[in-house]
């Protein structure tokens, strides 16, 4: 039995480099940066107007007051996609829309609300204007030459607006890993049917391929394999057409837990088996012709934990993520907690911010097959190896669900 680091750390030194492809911009969100992207100009790429009103010299208003108004000749317009033709004279204003392009010889702009008249030959102004003012300059939003997009970023509806603005319509992401998802047991049906005779209905596959989709793989669910050698072999076969292999069950020590066996005969190379964590102590890792493929324990709160501390990790890091796992942060144990036998523990939690702390609480019963208790948990508290108990109000660790990261 090896410790969760040393697992993950067999598993991560196992994952291809990730698999490149281009995708038109609209499909962009969601994806992974495969490279670096540099704005090749400035955005904006001219000086523009903030506002709407009167782009102006702002010499020309030196000391224009309500008791010494200022009067200059409107000498046309400058709209956003159609600027000013010419050098306006000194005298002149042009009206300015936002966005429009500041006319030569210009260095301020005067909100209309802060005019008067409504002749569109002559404004008058009744306040002075200061070199710069509502005028966005060149490079203003991203200049020349910085990096927009790193390689590894999650590509967000934003990313997608700012390379459309940088010239570009199509980007290099990563290859979404397409996953296999093999059920195994003879207690196993659909959702649909009715259990009778001591089965029972497949939950862990489809919490699995949800779970997968937002780690940014494509997951297929394969079927349900009976506790049969032969017939595990041949689904194990089809399972290993995927990059990712992922099957539920059949890795404890019971008289019908075959998937480890199946799984050599089908020639995967076993990295480990069974891990010094609770819930999900019977995970195995192997790998064969390219394929990843992880034994999750069949209980539903064991796989989706076994998941979220083994599985995810592999599948960022084939999409080049820059960081795989999810930060971990102190909060205080709201009831004291008990591990029965010093493995690495990952109770559900229900944490909150109170009086300025974080304080956490379990969601109740930890046993691995009430799956309630991930609905209600929006953390898993983490409890170190060797540790027995700890005490109400001690700090411990947690990873929230919804991280970001």
């Amino acid at each position: 039995m090896i410790s969760a680091d040393r697992a993950l750390r067999i598993i991560l030194d196992a994952v291809p480099p990730p698999a490149i492809e281009t995708v038109d911009l609209p499909h962009a969100p969601g994806r992974t940066a495969a490279e670096d992207i540099v704005a090749g100009g400035d955005i904006p790429g001219f000086k523009n107007s903030s506002m709407d009103g009167f782009a102006v010299r702002s010499a020309s208003l030196k000391g224009a007051s309500p008791g010494n108004p200022v009067t200059l000749s409107v000498a046309g317009e400058s709209s956003a996609g159609n600027p000013f033709a010419g050098r306006p004279g000194k005298g002149d204003a042009v009206r300015i829309m936002t966005g429009g392009k500041i006319p030569a010889g210009m260095d301020a702009v005067v909100p209309v609300e802060k005019t008067g008249g409504k002749s569109t030959r002559a404004v008058t102004f009744h306040e002075p204007a200061s070199p710069g003012d509502y005028i966005r300059l060149p490079g203003e939003d991203i200049p020349r030459g910085r990096r927009v997009i790193r390689a590894g970023e999650l590509l967000t509806p934003y990313h997608a607006g700012v390379l459309a603005a940088t010239g570009h319509d199509e980007v290099r992401v990563s290859v979404r890993p397409r996953v296999g998802i093999l059920a195994t047991g003879d207690e196993l049906i659909s959702p649909g049917r009715t259990p009778t005779g001591g089965k029972i209905r497949n939950s862990s596959s489809y919490a699995l391929m949800g779970l997968v989709r937002e780690a940014g793989g494509r997951p297929r669910f394969i079927g349900i394999v009976r506790d049969r050698k032969k017939s595990i072999r041949k689904k194990i076969g089809e399972g290993l057409a995927f990059r990712v292999l992922l099957m539920t069950g059949g890795v404890s020590v019971g008289a019908h837990d075959y998937a480890g066996e199946s799984l050599r005969r089908s020639g995967v190379e076993i990295k480990f088996w069974r891990v010094n964590i609770r819930p999900g102590s019977p995970l195995l890792f192997g790998v064969a012709r390219g394929t990843l493929v992880f034994g999750l324990p069949g209980n539903p709160v064991s796989t989706a934990v076994t998941f979220l501390q083994f599985v995810r990790p592999a599948l960022r890091k084939m999409l080049g993520r820059t960081r795989l796992v999810p930060s971990r942060v102190r909060a205080l144990a709201d009831e004291s907690l008990v591990v029965k036998d010093g493995k690495r523990c990952y109770m559900r939690g229900i944490a909150r911010e109170e009086n300025g702390a974080l304080r956490v609480t379990t969601t109740g019963s930890q046993s691995s097959g009430v799956m309630t208790s991930l609905l209600r948990a929006n953390c898993l508290i983490v409890i170190p190896e060797g540790t027995r108990s700890v005490r109400r109000g001690a700090p411990v660790e947690i990873e929230f669900f919804n991280d970001p990261f």
